[in-house]
């Protein structure tokens, strides 16, 4: 994991490194500061992330006898983003460092084939994979670095809210058919998150508009049936994207 992060900090400073290499200007005015309202449009390049845990009302397991609500982790608990996700942000300037955010962010995260562990030691294996995709939504403060060269820093901080669907759900106990974890009915999934960003955009020269960025997406969540959680289910997200922007001012 250390690896992975340590690549993806590599690739974020080489765009970087681009950026300056073909800007025109390293000491230029920053021209974006004529527009009071900018479009972001993002492209996911490379994620990582977890789940934490799942818990929920359950039946009887053969080391926490009843119904009652059992808590189970994954063996491997990573999770694989899509590639290339979409995002689209709106940001309306409040002052001069001060800015408002409000964006929308393609998610999808699917968890590998391994063990499911319940506390007690009870291990439902295998334990197909499943996909949890969806719509994000972002509102929140941005706020603008002062400086002189061609490149404006930033940091935010987001309320998240998503709303999406669930793979992968069959429990042939309930359902009667088919095999554990394979198929059955997509159903509902909701999370907030208190998230925080930052990113680096050109406001002047040739790449005027381009920038990097990095998102943190963690997320409570709140789930319909799923598998042996009949009842319902929470469990806990947590991501990092690594994007690719492009900044409309207008």
């Amino acid at each position: 994991m250390k690896i992975l992060v340590l690549n993806k900090l590599i690739m974020l400073v080489g765009l970087l490194l681009l950026l300056a290499l073909f800007s025109t200007s390293a000491v230029a005015e920053d021209t974006s500061d004529q527009s009071d309202n900018e479009l972001s449009f993002g492209v996911t390049v490379s994620a990582n992330g977890s789940l934490t845990f799942a818990s929920g009302m359950h039946t009887a397991l053969p080391s926490n006898l009843g119904t009652n609500v059992k808590k189970g982790t994954l063996n491997d608990n990573t999770v694989t983003n899509k590639d290339y996700a979409l995002s689209v942000d709106y940001y309306r300037k409040i002052n001069d460092n001060i800015y408002f955010n409000a964006g929308i962010t393609e998610s999808s995260m699917k968890t590998k084939d391994t063990k499911a562990t319940f506390e007690g030691g009870y291990v439902v294996t295998p334990f197909p994979t499943f996909t949890t995709k969806g719509l994000t939504l972002n509102l929140g403060p941005s706020y603008r670095f002062d400086t002189s060269s061609s490149f404006t820093p930033y940091i935010g901080l987001n309320v998240s809210y998503f709303s999406g669907k669930v793979t992968n759900t069959n429990y042939p106990t309930v359902s009667g058919v088919g095999t554990y974890g394979v198929g059955g009915p997509e159903t509902k999934a909701t999370c907030w998150g208190l998230n925080p960003n930052l990113g680096v955009f050109a406001n002047s020269g040739f790449l005027k508009g381009f920038g990097v960025s990095v998102k943190s997406q963690n997320l409570d969540c709140d789930g319909d049936s799923f598998r042996s959680f009949t009842k319902g289910y929470k469990t806990e997200f947590k991501n990092i994207l690594y994007s690719v922007d492009y900044r409309v001012f207008f």
